[in-house]
């Protein structure tokens, strides 16, 4: 049911947030400068950039904005005010104000977040020069995912059918007067009083629902191992301070040295992932066993 409600939301918000990845479960906090590893098709905290010796500054917020999503019009939401009655509702009481969800179709998403604000580095420039200067030290896995931008909500509410036909009668916290109720008046005001057939239903607040994510492009590790040999763990490719000429090109064309990596189907970045650093690892392998065996290694190239 979890990996089948988690498709459903990513694919769902896949239509306004292309590339970006999504925090899951919910209840997830990232941030800009937070660092993290590719796991079983998703991401995994791996620490952050001021823990791995690093700084790169994040711009300020811009402005708050809300978002709603209803799977292409297969969901239906009618409001019912506090004191009225409405057909239909059977376990909201009168005296509150409730919202009825009916799902047409299987893996329909309702998707409803408030106070949305985007931030993320000012200069990936700076990030892009302050990874190349790991790399060229050993102290960074060029595997490694940056997150670089965030958006984060005030507060949310989602629910995903299981089944066809699956319903949700829903308490509306807070909702007096007679002003009409709108969809973003669920986010995170939602109490959910019945439901059918849903495979998830979920409401919070201080949310993080996606964010986006750089590494080291492959293109450019590979022309540097070209150049000046093979990164070796803990040693990396010499002694000494990261050539000028490297650093350069960071500053300047950040985007040849760093990457944004998106989100695609689960499995999928494992499969890629595996693909591209096999070659890599099976170097690094012949790099211990010749030590092991004592032969002569030169710093930055093969023996």
């Amino acid at each position: 049911m979890a990996k089948g409600s988690f498709e459903a939301y990513r694919k769902a918000l896949s239509d306004v947030y292309r590339g970006w990845w999504f925090a899951w479960p919910l209840t997830e906090r990232v941030r800009v400068g937070d660092v993290r590893a590719l796991y079983r098709g998703g991401s995994v905290t791996a620490g952050t950039l001021a823990g791995h010796g690093m700084e790169a500054k994040a711009g300020p917020a811009g402005a708050p904005g809300d978002i709603t999503y209803d799977a292409g019009g297969t969901v239906a939401v009618r409001f019912k005010a506090a004191g009225v009655a409405a057909q239909g509702f059977t376990s909201v009481p009168l005296t509150e104000a409730g919202a009825l969800v009916e799902f047409r179709d299987e893996r329909s998403a309702l998707i409803v977040y408030t106070g949305l604000e985007q931030s993320g580095f000012q200069d990936l420039a700076q990030l892009a020069g302050a990874l190349v200067a790991r790399v060229w030290s050993g102290g960074w896995d060029p595997a490694l995912l940056v997150v670089s931008d965030v958006v984060s909500a005030r507060a949310g509410t989602v629910l995903i059918a299981e089944h066809a036909g699956a319903s949700a009668e829903l308490r509306i916290e807070g909702a007096v007067g007679p002003e009409p109720l709108r969809l973003v008046d669920l986010a995170g005001r939602a109490g959910f009083s019945a439901s059918s057939r849903l495979g998830l239903n979920w409401t919070g607040t201080d949310l993080t629902p996606c964010y986006r994510v750089v590494r080291v492009r492959r293109t450019w590790l590979n022309r540097v191992k070209e150049e000046y040999g093979t990164p070796q763990p803990g040693r990396g490719l010499a002694p000494g301070p990261a050539p000028p000429v490297l650093l350069e090109e960071a500053r300047d064309e950040a985007a040849a040295v760093i990457e944004h990596v998106e989100q695609t189907a689960r499995g999928e970045h494992e499969e890629r992932e595996e693909r591209g650093v096999r070659g890599v690892r099976e170097e690094r392998g012949e790099h211990e066993e010749r030590e092991e065996r004592g032969d002569k290694v030169e710093p930055g190239g093969p023996a």
